[in-house]
């Protein structure tokens, strides 16, 4: 395998899930990011960049090896950056936004679509803004996604916040480790 592809991790996830948050948070430099400004349309209360090619960071391991850490562009036109970006990862992490009304239905798309480029790599879920959606429940979401085939570590994460970000990190290596890959039903 290409020295540039070892150790190679992918945020994914729609556009304001927290991937360019979450890549900041765990950086041990300053990210490479293509955060631009968002059309006047696009903008929300909470949301006025959004990411055009990539983020780019990496974490020094305890081994001295670093952690190529990649946030891709959520918004679907961009999706040409995907497979690219994927190739060789060991693992891809998708963040959810718990306030989006159709998080289910684009978690399942996003795993069916990221397995299919990314076959070898091992996933993880981190759930994002769950303390803004009063009325969503993980032990709902991760049944949902039990029931629709998908078995693979589920946690709530605060993008923001380097210690969360890094356990559930820490899981998706645990479950890479534990010899399991996404199992699809």
């Amino acid at each position: 395998m290409p020295d540039h592809y070892h150790n190679k991790l992918v945020f994914v996830g729609d556009m304001g899930a927290g991937k360019t948050t979450a890549v900041r948070s765990i950086s041990d430099v300053e990210p490479v990011s293509t955060e631009m400004p968002m059309s006047v349309g696009e903008r929300t209360d909470t949301k006025s960049t959004t990411t055009v090619a990539l983020d780019y960071s990496t974490v020094e391991l305890d081994d001295g090896e670093l952690l190529h850490i990649y946030g891709v562009p959520g918004q679907k036109y961009l999706d040409f950056m995907w497979p690219m970006v994927c190739e060789g990862a060991l693992g891809i992490i998708v963040l959810v936004n718990a306030g989006h009304p159709d998080k289910l239905a684009t978690t399942e798309s996003l795993l069916n679509e990221f397995s299919r480029m990314a076959p070898s790599a091992n996933f993880a879920i981190g759930v994002t803004h769950a303390d803004l959606a009063d009325d969503f429940s993980l032990i709902e979401f991760r049944n949902a996604l039990l029931r629709a085939g998908f078995k693979l570590p589920i946690m709530k994460v605060d993008a923001r916040r380097p210690e969360q970000v890094d356990f559930l990190i820490k899981a998706l290596l645990a479950y890479s480790y534990a010899g399991s890959q996404l199992q699809i039903a």
